[in-house]
Formats: structure tokens, C-alpha cells, sequence
């Protein structure tokens, strides 16, 4: 493939998942803000889920969209980086689908209705005490491992824009003037 730029799907997916998952972390965040069983902190917990579900709609389309429009070469050659890059990229993609999965999962296993808008999703976990622990146990902790994951992709962006003075953040900001 010879592209050289992001298809602007991609591009508007990029940040409307960067979005979705930031407001997701923070609402979750400020769940602990609020005694337990309080009306904000059961908001706090429905928001998140609610995101969570969009985050896994939006990370859907961007994968069909990556498949049909492809993604530009890269602009480092250097071996070792481009599998550090693609290992990134393909460990985000599997956590914002699965993180969503998860929650469904110890939602339903705690014996809770999972609402998408004014739909409910059938129940399709029982009831179960332990597998929502390790379901919610896991979900919090790939959860925490997101921040990680998300400070060292936007340092990479930044290396590359600074450092390294390529065109790689500039990109996904749909900012590089096409060659003709």
C-alpha cells in the first residue's frame, strides 16, 4: 500500500474513541467521589457502562474502516519501533473491545440489567458471585493498564513530531498538505 495519509474515517475515529475513552475514565473516576449506593455514584456507573458500550461500537467501525482503507506506511524504517508501534496499536484495539465485553460480563454476573439507550440487553451470564470478581477485578486492572498505554502512545506521538521531526502526529491530525 502506498497511502500517505490517514482515510479521514480513521482519523475521526481516532479521536472520537481518544474522546469516548477519556470521559469513560473520568466518569469512573469520579465515581469515587461519592458514598457507595448514592444517586450520583449509580450515574457515574451507568455513564461509564453506557461509554463503554459506544467505545466498542466506534472501535468495531474503525477496524472495518482500517480494513477497508488500509493504514499509511510507516515513516521510521527503523524494525524494532515498527513492531513496538504495531504491538501497541493491536494491543489498544484488543483492550477497547475487550474492556467492554468484561464489564458486560461481571454487570450481568452481579445479577444487573446492562442498558443501551432504552433497551435492555437480554440476560446472557447468570447470576455469579465469583466469576463477577474476576471479571470486575480484571476490567479495573486492564482499565489502569489503558493509562499506561495511552501516556506512552501520546509520548510516542510526540517523539516523532519533535524529536524525530516526521510527519507521523501530523497525520492523524489530518494536518500534512497533499503532494500532487
Amino acid at each position: 500500500m502506498s497511502r500517505k495519509h490517514y482515510h479521514p474515517a480513521s482519523i475521526f475515529f481516532h479521536w472520537l474513541i481518544f474522546t469516548l475513552v477519556i470521559l469513560a475514565l473520568g466518569v469512573i473516576e469520579l465515581k469515587g467521589q461519592f458514598p457507595r449506593g448514592s444517586e450520583p455514584r449509580e450515574l457515574c456507573k451507568t455513564v461509564h457502562s453506557f461509554l463503554g458500550q459506544l467505545i466498542f461500537i466506534a472501535m468495531f467501525i474503525r477496524l472495518c474502516v482500517r480494513l477497508k482503507y488500509g493504514v499509511p506506511e510507516p515513516l521510521n524504517l527503523n524494525k524494532p519501533l515498527l513492531v513496538l508501534a504495531k504491538g501497541l496499536h493491536w494491543t489498544f484495539y484488543l483492550l477497547l473491545l475487550t474492556l467492554p465485553i468484561m464489564g458486560f460480563i461481571f454487570l450481568q454476573a452481579g445479577g444487573k440489567e446492562v442498558h443501551f439507550l432504552s433497551w435492555v440487553w437480554p440476560e446472557l451470564i447468570s447470576p455469579n458471585p465469583d466469576i463477577k470478581k474476576i471479571f470486575k477485578e480484571s476490567h479495573e486492572w486492564l482499565g489502569n493498564a489503558l493509562y499506561f498505554l495511552i501516556g506512552l502512545h501520546a509520548l510516542a506521538g510526540l517523539w516523532h513530531h519533535y524529536l524525530l521531526k516526521d510527519d507521523t502526529l501530523r497525520r492523524m491530525l489530518n494536518k500534512i498538505k497533499p503532494s500532487h
